[in-house]
C-alpha cells in the first residue's frame, strides 16, 4: 500500500499538466463565474435548473452502458433516439476500472489497476468526450457518474454471461479502489475514511474532470451512484460507518470537484436515504428556504411527519397489514442506509438534490416491513398498491426537501421490474440472474458453499436478496408505476425525472455484427438475440412503446414548464 503522502506527492505531481486552483481560492471566487459569463452552461439558482437565465425543467434517461459500445455509429443513433423521445438528459458511467492486464477496447474503460499501480487511461476519457461533443450537437446534456456503491466479486465463470461492461456494477467501483490500496477483504467503507484510498480516487478524479470542466453538454458531476457503507456483500464494513461518515466523505470530495470545475454543477449521487434523527453536520440556512410552490414543509423532515404519512397511507390501503401501526419509520427515513440525504444537500458545494427509486430493491417504508433490501412481498402482486403509494410519498417528500434547501432536485434513476423482464433481473448487489438462484431458506437442497448457481464469496447473501425480489409488477402495473411517479414528479416541482434504463435495439457492435457489448446468450438469460444488436439489460430496460411514450410526454411536459416549445 503506498502511503497517502505518495499519493499526495502524486497529485501534487499532475500540477505541471493540470492547472487546479485550490478549494479555498474556489470559495473565493464569485460563484459560477463560468454560468454568467459563457452562454449555454447548466446551473442551479432559486431552486431551479437554469440555463441563461431561462427556467429548465427535463426528462432524461440513464444510459450507464453508452461508453462500452463497439462503434460510434451506436452512440450516435442512441442520441439521436434519445432526441426523438424529447429526453434532454443522459447519465452515463463515465468511468471503468480493470484489474491487471487486459485486451478489452481502450476506448471502454478509463483506469487500469497493475501491480497496485493506479493508470488512468486516456483511451477511455476520450470516448466520453466523444458522446459529450455528440450530445451537444442534438442539444442533450450528459451527467456524468464517477464511481459506483455496487461492485460484486464476479466469479471466474461470470464473463461467459455477462461481458464485461454489460451489467452496471460489473464497471468496478469503491471496492476496487479499496482492494488495491489496501488489500483485498479489507473493510470496503475504508473509502470513504482511509486517506490513501481517498486521493487515489481523488487522483482519478484530477484525471477526467479538468478534461472536461470547459465541456457546455456536462450537466453535473454525480460522485458516486447510491454511495453507502454497505456493498453488495453487505458485510465487509468496519461497524464505524455511518450516514455522517458518508456525509464528510461528500463535502470533503465536493469540495475537491470543485477546485478542479466551477463551472458545473456538482450532485453526491446519493440514492435519497433520509435519517430524521441523525445530527446535521451541515446545518440548513433558513435563507436557503424557497418554498414558492406551495410545501407545506419548512424545515427538515422529522420521523413524526413519517410517521403520520405512514398512517395516512395505511388507512387508505384495505391490504395493509393493521399490526405495522406508522410507529416505524421504514429503511427510507431511519438512517439503516447510512445516508442523510438533507444534510449532504446542506453542503455548500452540492448544487443539487439526488434520490432514486427502486423498490424492487430497497425498502422505503414500515409496508412488508424489511431491515434491509426488498420489500419481503415483492413490489408488485397484492402488494403493488403499497409500492404505487409509497413512490408518491417519496417523490413529494423530495420536492418538499429540494424546495427547503432551495437547490434543484433531479430523481436521478427509477426503475420497476415486470413480468416481461424478470427473467433478466439482475440485483444491483448481486451477478446472477433471478429465475437462476436457489433460495437455502426455502429449498434445503440449495447451498451457496457448492451451488454452481450462487456466487460462495456472498455466503448466501445475494441468494436470498434475489429472491425476495421475485414478486414483480404485470405490465399494467409497471405503467401504472411509471406514469404516476413521473406525473408526481411534475407536479411537485422535481427539476430532473430519468428513467432507468435506456433500452435500444439494431445496435451494430463490433465489426458491424450486431454483437452490441459482445452480448451472448446462454441457457440462463433471454435478453434477446445478437442478431437484434440489444443494449444491456439488467431487468429494468425499457424498449416497450408504451412505456417510452409515457417517459417521451413527460418530457413534453417538463420543456412546457420551462417554457420551450415541445414540438
Amino acid at each position: 500500500m503506498r502511503s497517502a503522502s505518495l499519493f499526495t506527492a502524486g497529485l501534487l505531481a499532475l500540477s505541471n499538466v493540470i492547472a487546479a486552483s485550490s478549494p479555498t481560492e474556489v470559495q473565493q471566487r464569485s460563484a459560477h463565474k463560468r454560468w454568467n459569463d459563457t452562454p449555454g452552461f447548466v446551473y442551479a439558482e432559486d431552486g431551479k435548473f437554469k440555463i441563461d437565465g431561462k427556467d429548465f425543467f427535463f426528462a432524461g434517461t440513464t444510459a450507464y452502458w453508452l461508453t462500452q459500445v463497439q462503434c460510434n455509429d451506436d452512440i450516435t443513433k442512441t442520441l439521436d433516439d434519445v432526441a426523438a423521445d424529447d429526453l434532454e438528459v443522459v447519465r452515463i458511467w463515465g468511468f471503468r476500472e480493470v484489474v491487471g492486464e487486459t485486451n478489452d477496447d481502450p476506448a471502454t474503460y478509463t483506469q487500469q489497476w497493475v501491480n497496485g499501480e493506479q493508470k488512468c487511461n486516456q483511451g477511455g476519457i476520450d470516448r466520453i468526450k466523444f458522446i459529450l461533443d455528440e450530445a451537444q450537437k442534438r442539444g442533450i446534456f450528459v451527467q456524468i457518474v464517477l464511481t459506483n456503491n455496487w461492485a460484486p466479486n464476479f466469479p471466474a465463470n461470470a464473463t461467459a454471461k455477462f461481458p464485461p461492461g454489460y451489467l452496471s456494477n460489473s464497471y468496478g467501483g469503491i471496492d476496487t479502489y479499496v482492494q488495491q490500496v489496501i488489500k483485498p477483504g479489507c473493510d470496503r467503507d475504508a473509502f470513504f475514511t482511509d486517506e490513501a484510498v481517498k486521493n487515489a480516487y481523488k487522483k482519478w478524479l484530477s484525471c477526467i474532470i479538468p478534461q472536461i470542466s470547459s465541456h457546455k453538454a456536462l450537466f453535473a458531476w454525480e460522485l458516486a451512484n447510491d454511495p453507502r457503507c454497505k456493498g453488495a456483500d453487505g458485510t465487509t464494513t468496519s461497524g464505524n460507518c455511518n450516514a455522517q461518515t458518508i456525509t464528510r466523505w461528500t463535502a470533503d470530495t465536493a469540495k475537491f470537484v470543485k477546485s478542479l470545475d466551477p463551472n458545473h454543477m456538482t450532485a453526491s449521487g446519493d440514492g435519497g436515504f433520509y435519517c430524521t434523527d441523525c445530527e446535521k453536520l451541515f446545518p440548513r440556512n433558513p435563507a436557503q428556504n424557497v418554498n414558492k410552490r406551495g410545501s407545506k414543509r419548512t424545515g427538515y423532515l422529522t420521523a413524526a411527519m413519517v410517521r403520520e404519512q405512514n398512517k395516512a397511507r395505511q388507512k387508505a390501503t384495505s391490504s395493509f397489514k393493521r399490526e405495522n401501526d406508522g410507529g416505524d419509520l421504514g429503511p427510507g427515513y431511519d438512517g439503516s442506509c447510512s445516508i442523510d440525504t438533507e444534510d449532504i444537500l446542506g453542503i455548500p458545494e452540492i448544487d443539487l438534490s439526488t434520490f432514486q427509486f427502486f423498490p424492487d430493491q430497497n425498502t422505503y417504508t414500515v409496508d412488508g416491513k424489511a431491515s434491509d433490501g426488498p420489500p419481503a412481498g415483492g413490489a408488485g402482486g397484492d402488494n403493488f398498491q403499497q409500492t404505487l403509494d409509497a413512490g408518491l410519498q417519496w417523490i413529494q417528500n423530495h420536492a418538499e426537501t429540494a424546495q427547503v434547501f432551495g437547490k434543484p432536485s433531479h430523481l436521478t434513476a427509477m426503475g420497476l421490474v415486470n413480468e416481461e423482464s424478470r427473467a433478466n433481473f439482475v440485483p444491483f448487489s448481486s451477478t446472477f440472474v433471478a429465475d437462476t438462484v436457489a433460495d437455502p431458506d426455502t429449498d434445503p437442497d440449495a447451498d451457496p458453499e457448492t451451488d454452481p448457481n450462487t456466487d460462495p464469496d456472498t455466503e448466501g447473501y445475494n441468494v436470498r436478496l434475489v429472491k425476495r425480489a421475485q414478486h414483480v409488477s404485470n405490465n399494467s402495473q409497471q405503467r401504472r408505476g411509471y406514469g404516476g411517479w413521473a406525473n408526481q414528479s411534475v407536479k411537485s416541482g422535481i427539476g430532473g425525472i430519468t428513467n432507468y434504463q435506456r433500452g435500444q435495439k439494431n445496435l451494430k457492435g463490433r465489426d458491424y455484427g450486431k454483437r452490441s457489448i459482445e452480448e451472448r446468450q446462454n441457457r440462463y438469460r433471454n435478453s434477446g438475440s445478437d442478431s437484434q444488436g440489444f443494449s444491456p439489460d439488467d431487468g429494468y430496460r425499457i424498449t416497450n412503446a408504451g412505456t417510452r411514450t409515457i417517459f417521451k410526454n413527460t418530457g413534453k411536459k417538463q420543456k412546457r414548464k420551462s417554457g420551450r416549445d415541445s414540438g
